[in-house]
């Protein structure tokens, strides 16, 4: 019984809910040759970034820089700030976050975390705009002891409940899990393949989980477009186990696994 008590008072200290990540406002660097890039950046180059042209008037602004040159101006000034400088461009290469990515903007994900290189990608299939309702499986478990099984709750592996309710998305191109507004659960998705996206969740709640050998339990989230009406999206918490529990049990592995799919039923 004390492997039981061990394992369900490390769960009971996760709670409910994240917050999303804060972005800070973006920097429009306009170049002379036509082309544009939307940087969203650290704490220490904001710093930098305050030096030369102060803060930001409130978090709608946007700072665009051309030629040496910089303006805070509202975002939905964008255009016509590109119209007083006698610019236009077509697309925005994107450096920062994938959440803080805008979704209005045409724009290529960058995945290069460091230097100045920008890649653009395939982002894949692009889902459709209309009504689209998640559907989840139940939780299934992986190589979990029968005991840990009855006391690991099972809404911290499914899917979210309000999810399930139909709801009207918009989805901009390209494609970026954000659209799907689950910030409050996940917040840092990394693209791993084109119309692949993969996340840890709630990565705030879960340190606060017990650590055993160093490792600590994590919720990896991983969504793919399969076509322009299905999204499947797979949960997996995996447990890192007590000393005691492994000792017994003879294995360190324990997963619990939900598996749905964002269906489009209707316009």
């Amino acid at each position: 019984m004390r492997l039981f008590f061990v394992f369900s008072a490390g769960l009971l200290l996760l709670p409910a809910t994240l917050s999303a990540a804060e972005c800070l406002p973006a920097t429009i660097r306009f170049s002379d040759k036509g082309t544009a890039e939307y940087i969203v950046p650290d704490a220490d180059e904001a710093t930098l970034r305050h030096r030369d042209y102060g803060s930001a008037p409130s978090a709608d602004h946007l700072l665009v820089t051309y030629e040496g040159d910089g303006y805070w101006v509202p975002r939905q000034d964008l255009d016509a700030a590109q119209v007083v400088l006698g610019l236009g461009v077509d697309s925005f290469h994107y450096i920062g976050p994938d959440h803080c990515a805008p979704n209005d903007l045409p724009i290529a994900l960058d995945l290069t975390p460091t230097g100045d290189q920008v890649v653009s990608i395939d982002t894949g299939v692009q889902p459709k705009s209309g009504l689209w309702k998640l559907e989840a499986t139940p939780v299934t478990f992986e190589g979990c002891p029968a005991i840990m099984t009855q006391s690991m709750p099972a809404n911290m592996v499914a899917l979210p409940a309000e999810a399930t309710t139909p709801q009207r998305l918009t989805f901009a191109s390209p494609f970026h899990p954000d659209q799907l507004q689950m910030n409050a659960y996940a917040s840092q998705w990394k693209a791993t393949a084109p119309g692949n996206w993969e996340t840890r969740a709630m990565e705030h709640v879960f340190a606060q989980s017990p650590a055993y050998g160093g490792k600590r339990s994590y919720l990896q989230w991983t969504l793919t477009v399969n076509s322009p009406d299905r999204i499947s999206h797979r949960s997996e918490m995996h447990v890192a186990l007590p000393p005691e529990a492994i000792a017994v049990f003879k294995t360190d592995h324990c997963a619990a696994i939900s598996t749905g799919n964002w269906i489009r039923v209707g316009d």
